[in-house]
């Protein structure tokens, strides 16, 4: 296969061998230099002195001879400028839009677009004629004037941006290109160069476009450009040659060099092949490398990543046995764990607020997320064990740790600058990464010894690439720390940090390999000019090959379509130019695409297959066209068994004897009824929950307030044994907000409910506890007696097991035992709604399901607290009546009940048990039946023969801790 710079080349050499060294040779690209340079030398006969070869943009900064300065120098130089004409511009604000605005200048620049018309036609006398306000029913609003003051404004900073630059002899890139453009005439009569040669270009600017006609007319230049008959017929539609198309129409060469006829006639193997998801490219890529070598051990092969974040997965996935190859493109410094690192800390300081102390000072405090994020990124971690190996530090041995458990262990929702470094001991890690950023000097300093520390860590031993992460994002941060004076500009941490963001964005970790090896790995721009027997192209999907369109201008669309300057338009047809250009000398091109579904990296198949399989595939018979699906192969498969089932050996069923004798509650009973798995895993594994930090009351601290609020309200009473009177209750109700906002901070460990979801909760709290004690207030319980608050009451049930005789202990913790009247309550709260409905028990389903059935819930609950009452009563009286002697002990009635403050107008709701023998009619004691079903479902706990199992029924699962074990 001969190659479009190996035929360029041999052209050059033959027609100027005899000045070849005179030449000035121009091509798209530092890459296509390069191999044409190499070509070149393949192509002569004998030793020469090599013309001078170099890109289109190397070539014009040259002969502009003024330096092109960085897009944040020219965005502060601009901002200088804009404040003359505004000097209320808000440098944060002005920060988003300038290197649009700048990238507008440039284009205009380069399009060498008549400025006074384009800013008379954007300015507001002309606007309204082409769209007047008046005629649409719309009046002209002050948000539309500053609009257009807004481009008055622009209009003169252009001007004088210009001239400030001219005076320095600095140039943005479109002014330089402009600069030549307008200078052309003079520089070819004075030029040292015999003759200008242009290779390979495409899709030129205005400025491009007048540089080279001017030289054609003063016969200093030669074109040669790549086309092929495919995409330069008359009337096509397809867009790849439009650009050629009309400089073939319009600039009338003596001849067109070169139009061939390739894709229409090449025989061709194309491979479109569509894969599960994005990484698995990277793969795939590998595989269809390993084929291509085994059928040509030196095959040419370019492995071309339209989407770069792809970079990594594809070097991944090159096989051993090729160990040398050329990767063009560099790694993004945006897909390195230190820009991850950098990104985390930016966070924090930027999502934290400044809060006012009752001291009056405002302290800054950082979100508990974003700090945690931070602390447990690898590269603070690495840190972390290279700490934990210096003698000297012991006292900062597992320091990060100690921090991240204290805050949970506080729950810190929001933590302050100084209490995370003195939690961190004011050790220098802590004091870069949390002391508070008062301008980009700080910001500065913090980032030059966070470098420092780390390279402590990893410049011993082999840690090359975190070495190199470290050296590139010194540099940048060295070219931020020369160009900002911070006290004058003023930088916010946002408006710095998107600076230094744009310099990441274009820097590139450079990989050192074999320029011209026989595997290429390169973006979809670096294959201009360049061509290859097989061709491996990823991502060829809509949005990302050809790019999304979007409007990156400040410019309005019809202006810049009445200017000519470009669009998405023109950029698809650059893109589809590239693409069918690669494909005409190829002979094997798989191109892989991510098939239509949720997942990252996929969408439509890119209309460039489309037209491959359509026109192309179906106009040259020597194309063999493929359409597949890659599929993944399993070797080894295991079933996954949806149940789980533990046996209940020996050993088991003594851990659940151990856990019976230290106590049967209701909450643990009904665990095991609705999931025996879950009991086994929170009662015989003891398997406990990751604590983490609750930013608002959750529906169990939730509980837990109002409980305790009522218990400090009535724990006086159950200390003196008087008795609650209306005077009581109306004092509960004057101090209830107070009480509710202390046990607030209390049981949230610190978290204030002024602010948020919290207030709201706090507002709930308020009102629920106010309706109870309204209700009680009013309420035929007073004059109300406490007993006993928060008090575990417990039987001994002896139940025999086999030959064994099991003592269990039956046990409930009541949040309130009363007297009013002569009814002695068991009491427990309940912040959740509860019906009446779901107390009752029918008789006839006692026996069945009440010890099965997870619906009888709460009955069941009140049902062991009577049992346990009874059983009190009737053992211990005296530790239950100790503020009942008014009463004698055989006239108290006792009874269980919920208190549900959903559901307050229910007041105290009672379950009846009414137990009966089997006949269905004799009333049976309630003790005696009790314990004849607490026996059976003990029995059937310590039963063998039925397995511990995960429940069925998925509304158990919903608020399981244990979910993720069972795939739920």
């Amino acid at each position: 296969m001969q190659t479009f710079l190996e035929l360029s080349a041999k052209y050059v050499y033959e027609k100027y061998k005899e000045n070849i060294s005179d030449l000035c040779i121009v091509l798209p690209s530092r890459r296509a230099s390069f191999f044409f340079k190499n070509a070149l030398a393949q192509a002569a006969t004998e030793p020469i002195w090599s013309p001078e070869v170099s890109a289109m943009e190397d070539f014009i900064c040259r002969l502009a001879k003024t330096d092109v300065l960085e897009p944040i120098n020219l965005q502060l130089e601009l901002y200088d400028l804009m404040r003359e004409q505004d000097p209320t511009l808000d440098f944060d604000q002005f920060v988003t839009w300038a290197a649009t605005l700048l990238d507008d200048f440039s284009r205009i620049d380069q399009n060498l677009v008549n400025t006074g018309k384009l800013f008379e036609y954007l300015g507001e006398a002309k606007a309204l004629e082409r769209w007047d306000p008046k005629f649409l029913g719309k009046e002209f609003s002050p948000t539309m004037r500053k609009y257009f003051s807004l481009w008055d404004n622009i209009e003169k900073t252009y001007h004088n941006l210009k001239k400030h630059l001219l005076e320095k002899k600095q140039a943005y890139t479109g002014m330089a290109f402009r600069k030549v453009a307008d200078n052309i005439d003079s520089i070819a009569k004075e030029s040292d160069c015999a003759q200008y040669i242009f290779i390979g270009l495409n899709a030129l600017t205005a400025s491009e476009e007048k540089i080279i006609k001017t030289l054609l007319k003063h016969e200093k230049a030669e074109v040669l450009f790549d086309s092929d008959d495919f995409y330069m017929e008359e009337n096509t539609p397809n867009r790849a040659g439009s650009f050629l198309r009309k400089y073939k129409s319009t600039w009338k060469l003596p001849e067109w060099r070169w139009q061939q006829n390739l894709l229409l006639t090449d025989e061709k193997e194309i491979n479109v092949i569509g894969v599960a998801n994005a990484s698995m490219q990277g793969k795939l890529a590998g595989q269809l490398l390993q084929e291509i070598r085994k059928q040509d051990k030196y095959a040419q092969v370019a492995i071309v990543l339209p989407d770069e974040t792809l970079l990594l997965p594809v070097l991944h996935s090159i096989p051993e046995n090729i160990p040398s190859y050329n990767v063009t493109m560099g790694l993004n410094f945006n897909g390195t764990p230190l820009f991850n690192l950098i990104d985390l800390l930016f966070e924090v300081h930027l999502t934290g607020i400044t809060q006012l102390q009752e001291s009056g000072y405002k302290v800054y405090q950082y979100h508990h997320l974003s700090v945690t994020k931070l602390l447990t990124h690898p590269f603070i971690r690495r840190y972390e064990l290279y700490l934990n190996d210096q003698p000297e530090q012991a006292k900062y041995h597992g320091m990060i740790q100690q921090v991240l458990d204290k805050i949970v262990e506080d729950n810190k929702v929001m933590v302050s600058a100084q209490e995370l470094l003195n939690l961190g001991q004011q050790h220098p890690l802590f004091e870069v990464l949390f002391k508070t950023w008062r301008d980009c000097d700080d910001i500065i300093a913090s980032m030059y010894r966070l470098i420092e520390l780390l390279r402590e860590v990893y410049s011993h031993g082999h840690n090359t690439i975190e070495t190199e992460y470290l050296y590139i994002f010194y540099t940048l941060v060295k070219r931020l720390d020369t160009i900002f004076d911070c006290r004058e500009h003023k930088i916010s941490v946002r408006s710095f940090r998107k600076f230094l963001y744009e310099l990441i964005a274009s820097t590139r970790l450079p990989f050192s390999g074999e320029p011209i090896a026989d595997l290429q790995i390169m973006g979809m721009l670096e294959t201009r000019a360049l061509d290859f027997e097989n061709l491996i192209i990823l991502s060829v999907n809509e949005n990302t090959l050809p790019a999304p369109k979007r409007h990156q201008s400040l410019m309005p669309y019809d202006v810049l379509r009445e200017f000519g300057l470009p669009t998405y338009s023109e950029t698809e047809g650059a893109t589809a130019y590239n693409f069918y250009r690669l494909l005409q000398r190829a002979k094997r091109v798989n191109l892989l695409y991510v098939l239509p579904s949720d997942t990252y990296g996929s969408g439509e198949k890119s209309r460039f297959i489309l037209q491959l399989q359509n026109d192309l595939a179906l106009r040259n018979s020597n194309i063999k066209f493929r359409d597949m699906t890659a599929a993944v192969e399993q070797k080894k498969t295991r079933e996954y068994n949806e149940e789980i089932l533990i046996e209940k050996d020996a050993q088991t069923i003594e851990q659940f004897k151990k856990e019976l004798q230290r106590g049967l509650y209701p909450s643990h009973l009904n665990m095991y009824i609705n999931c025996s798995l879950q009991y086994y895993f929170t009662r015989i594994a003891k398997m406990q929950e990751v604590e983490e930090v609750e930013e608002q009351l959750g529906a169990d601290k939730f509980g837990t307030l109002v409980h305790q609020v009522l218990e400090d309200f009535f724990r006086e009473f159950e200390q003196t044994g008087k008795p609650i009177e209306s005077a009581d209750v109306e004092s509960m109700l004057t101090q209830l907000p107070g009480q509710v906002k202390m046990e607030f901070s209390r049981v949230t460990r610190g978290a204030v409910p002024e602010r948020g979801m919290n207030r709201l909760l706090y507002k709930v709290a308020v009102q629920v506890l106010e309706k109870y004690l309204q209700n009680l207030l009013y309420s035929d319980e007073l004059p109300l007696y406490v007993l006993r608050l928060e008090e575990t009451l417990s039987a001994t049930l002896p139940v025999q097991v086999g030959d064994e005789e099991v003592l269990v202990r039956i046990a409930g913790k009541a949040d309130r035992i009363d007297l009013t009247g002569h009814d002695l309550r068991v009491i427990d709260y309940k912040t959740g709604k509860v019906e009446p409905g779901q107390l009752k028990v029918k008789p006839e389903e006692v026996e069945l399901q009440f010890t099965t059935d997870p619906k009888y819930d709460k009955a069941r609950q009140l049902w062991l607290y009577q049992y346990v009452l009874q059983r009190t009563l009737k053992e211990q009286p005296e530790t239950i009546l100790r503020n009942a002697q008014h009463v004698v002990p055989w006239s108290i009635q006792p009874h269980s009940g919920i208190l549900s403050f959903r559901n307050l107008d229910a007041g105290v709701m009672s379950s009846e048990f009414n137990f009966t023998e089997a006949d269905g009619a004799t009333p049976k004691d309630f003790i005696v039946a009790s314990e004849t079903l607490l026996s059976d479902f003990v029995r059937r706990m310590l039963d063998p023969e039925e397995p511990i199992r995960k429940t069925n029924d998925l509304e158990v699962c919903q608020w399981c801790p244990y979910r993720g074990i069972c795939a739920r």
